[in-house]
């Protein structure tokens, strides 16, 4: 007996039939969204790597400037003229779209709010600490665009696997069993009305 409970009926038989080819051209089509999230996250995982020694040798090389700086100016003089900018660095993030699947993108841009600082007291390091935090920052940008891609396709891929579990291993068999359940049946029953048929007309005789 089937899992479903279904009549044996020709209606039913249709039904499932156009159940199952609709549930089998489905499977198809999250499998291909499946080897394509997985050539995503493929592809993203290979940029984490360089992206990380990337941004560990950049910090370690501003925190190293930033240091040498700190001492030929003082912290707090950095500190007010930091203040005092007018260039800095507004962070975006805006969304592109793969399959329907909203991804980030974070980007930098350049942004003036404060009246420049002047030369008085700077170093020629305290410039170089400035374009070196942008670098900083927008490497930061790019990490985080990736790392929350990966995490986005991940997510995804596992709500496409469970998808793809269910019609392979639950669905799928469950209409197929019904199927042959009410096809086997449905003959019997042509049998029986054939069989019925000749003895009515044998008696009949």
């Amino acid at each position: 007996m089937p899992g479903i409970d279904v009549p044996p009926t020709k209606t039913s038989l249709r039904r499932i039939k156009s159940e199952l080819a609709f549930a089998r051209e489905g499977f198809d089509l999250l499998q291909q969204k499946r080897e394509i999230l997985v050539m995503e996250i493929m592809k993203h995982a290979r940029e984490v790597g360089p992206l990380e020694s990337g941004l560990r040798e950049t910090l370690a090389d501003y925190y190293r400037l930033f240091g040498v700086t700190a001492m030929e100016m003082g912290s707090d003089v950095i500190a007010m003229k930091g203040h005092s900018e007018r260039e800095s660095l507004a962070l975006e993030l805006s969304f592109t779209r793969l399959m329907g699947i909203a991804l980030p993108i974070m980007e930098g841009r350049p942004l003036e709010i404060r009246p420049r600082s002047g030369f008085a007291g700077t170093t020629a390091g305290y410039d170089e600490c400035k374009r070196r935090c942008r670098e900083t920052l927008l490497l930061l940008a790019r990490y985080a665009t990736v790392l929350k891609t990966i995490f986005v396709l991940s997510r995804e891929l596992k709500k496409v696997q469970r998808k793809v579990n269910a019609l392979e291993k639950v669905f799928i068999p469950r209409n197929e069993e019904a199927k042959k359940f009410i096809s086997d049946r449905l003959e019997e029953m042509e049998r029986e009305e054939i069989f019925v048929k000749k003895l009515i007309n044998l008696r009949s005789r």
